[in-house]
């Protein structure tokens, strides 16, 4: 069956297209009579309301587009409900926009313009500037989730990624650890940057260097088991890990009970994000603390900051970390526990 219209709805009810509209309309006027009449022809067809075609109206879709990457991993499934609550909420949708591949994320976001979203979250890949002067020259307000360019009227919601790393690396120290490596992800990201740098300035304070580096092959969707199961099989391998994200730490601690090595015992090992899955019996990983739920209320009232005052400055928060120690680091250290 072909979809109902207004034109179809005002027929069955007896009035003008234009009375239809007034009647379904947020502000609209009419009689009781003519409301009752109208809406039952609305019921009786299933009529609903284009709200594409009312933006156009209103210059308002309430539509908030999130660019991202795969959700395979579970920060960013929480990352997706956490932002989709809380817009909904707030009478808005999101419209979730994956990206493919980490490049520029230029024709996903301009993708998502064309259904003339209010404002844009960025939680993967990067933008050129040529994307920012677009979004700005559009008065499309984005928010970047986990990095930082500096572009006029670009906000940013990002962990303390230096600090948290700082925290893995002095715990790892305190541990014992002499051969410290570390584990990134599966490109050069923004945070992958700045947890290594904290990672490996924390050891050149302290009269050490990074053992060991790696990165996660695409293939291993951010495990870590393959690329842990190589190092933890050198002659000199790691008796401490830190990990771009609890994901690839997990990876780590299957690895090691393959290999028969005991963790804390053998091998130390760090995550980051604090996600659901590290205070699980079977892991207890000891981790950073990035809490979705504070990042979700930033980007939040960045956004409704940002529609109200589109004129401000571009903002930067960085979002506290901490550390949270369980079962993969030694007891004895274990001053901070959840």
């Amino acid at each position: 069956m072909a979809r109902a219209t207004i034109k179809d709805v005002a027929e069955l009810a007896g009035v003008s297209n234009a009375a239809v509209s007034r009647v379904l309309s947020i502000n609209g006027s009419a009689s009781p009579k003519m409301r009752a009449k109208v809406i039952a022809a609305a019921e009786e067809l299933g009529y609903r309301p284009n709200a594409l075609a009312r933006s156009m109206i209103n210059a308002q879709t309430n539509l908030v587009a999130l660019v991202i990457g795969a959700t395979s991993n579970v920060f960013d499934a929480a990352l997706v409900d956490g932002l989709a609550e809380q817009l909904a909420r707030r009478g808005k949708k999101l419209l979730l926009t994956p990206v493919v591949d980490s490049g520029p994320i230029d024709d996903e976001l301009m993708g998502a313009l064309d259904y003339q979203v209010d404002a844009a979250v960025v939680a993967a890949g990067t933008m050129t500037r040529e994307a920012c002067l677009k979004c700005a020259k559009l008065g499309v307000p984005v928010i970047l989730s986990g990095r930082n360019i500096n572009s006029p009227g670009i906000d940013s919601v990002l962990a303390d990624n230096r600090g948290g790393a700082r925290l893995a690396a002095e715990l790892l120290i305190r541990s014992g650890c002499k051969r410290i490596a570390y584990i990134g992800g599966t490109y050069y990201a923004f945070s992958d940057r700045e947890r290594r740098d904290g990672l490996t300035d924390t050891l050149k304070a302290a009269g050490m260097s990074l053992s060991h580096s790696a990165r996660i092959p695409q293939s291993e969707e951010m495990t870590g088991f393959q690329i842990a199961i190589d190092l933890l099989s050198l002659p000199d391998r790691p008796d401490g890990i830190f990990c771009i994200n609890d994901m690839a730490a997990i990876g780590v601690l299957q690895a090691a009970s393959a290999l028969g090595l005991s963790v804390p015992e053998d091998l130390a090992v760090i995550g980051f994000d604090n996600t659901e899955l590290a205070s699980w019996p079977n892991f207890r990983l000891t981790t950073i603390d990035y809490p979705v739920g504070a990042i979700v209320d930033e980007i939040i009232q960045m956004l409704e900051t940002r529609l109200a005052q589109p004129d401000l400055p571009a903002r930067v928060h960085r979002i506290k970390t901490r550390m949270v120690v369980r079962d993969t680091t030694p007891r004895r250290l274990r001053r901070v526990q959840d």
